[in-house]
């Protein structure tokens, strides 16, 4: 974590998966920054992968889209968690 900042990774090919769990981080973002004062930003990387990938400091922490949004949301948080105890 840089300053409060956390960068959150989206790797895959180009296709729906990606660009649709993209679209929802983009719009789900603001709460997790709001209930834990970070802020996040979303890189997207190609790669090989069919399903996407969300990564955070070179770990994966979800592949696929989940099944609706309220789940990235938890999965965003969960990310802020381990980032937060690991630099105080």
């Amino acid at each position: 974590m840089d300053g409060g900042t956390l960068k959150i990774l989206i790797k895959g090919s180009r296709n729906y998966l990606r660009w649709t769990i993209e679209q929802w981080l983009y719009e789900v973002k603001d709460i997790v920054e709001n209930e834990y004062g970070v802020r996040l930003t979303i890189e997207v990387v190609d790669g090989d992968e069919e399903c996407p990938l969300v990564m955070y400091g070179g770990r994966i922490f979800f592949e696929g889209l989940p099944g609706e949004e309220g789940y990235l949301i938890e999965i965003l948080k969960r990310i802020v968690e381990e980032a937060l105890e690991a630099n105080p």
